[in-house]
């Protein structure tokens, strides 16, 4: 595999590394320095091609069609959902899972429910794009589970009529 990857939300960058370890050439993002240290020692040692970047999601802008692979866990803001539309190269995966509402009926945190995925949020979100694997699970705790494919732009009219003589 090649590429480069995205990490959105990654802690200590458990995500980050193994898409490294895999040959991709990742970034973790996370808000929690010291977390993002842990996870630029850990690259050092096991000398991969992962880089860590302190942001704050909310401000933060990404380049557009740069990612083949963009991970979401544990982290829900649906304001962040056309910049991850953007960020994706046509073609590159969205891995997403997150709690869901039903999270709370378990007494389990997270339980600010602003952190927890309505219903079929994910599948509202990126539902236009070419849908993998998703559900939703309610049994012992509420998530919700995604990987979809960003669709490659539709050609042109010119290229699928015929030229004029």
């Amino acid at each position: 595999h090649s590429g480069l990857a995205l990490d959105i939300a990654c802690g200590y960058g458990q995500n980050t590394l193994y898409m490294a370890r895999h040959g991709l050439t990742s970034t973790g993002i996370d808000l929690r320095l010291e977390a993002l240290a842990a996870g630029r020692e850990a690259a050092a040692r096991a000398n991969l091609r992962a880089s860590f970047v302190q942001a704050d999601l909310t401000r933060f802008s990404l380049p557009r069609n740069a990612f083949s692979v963009v991970i979401c866990f544990k982290y829900r803001d649906p304001q962040l959902y056309p910049t991850l539309r953007a960020a994706l190269r046509p073609g590159g995966l969205l891995v997403y899972e997150t709690y869901t509402i039903e999270h709370l009926k378990f007494g389990r945190k997270p339980v600010n429910a602003a952190h927890l995925l309505g219903r079929n949020e994910l599948g509202h979100a990126y539902g236009d794009w070419e849908i993998i694997f998703y559900r939703e699970v309610w049994a012992g705790r509420g998530v919700a589970s995604l990987v979809a494919r960003k669709p490659f732009p539709a050609l042109e009219s010119r290229f699928l009529t015929p030229a004029s003589v």
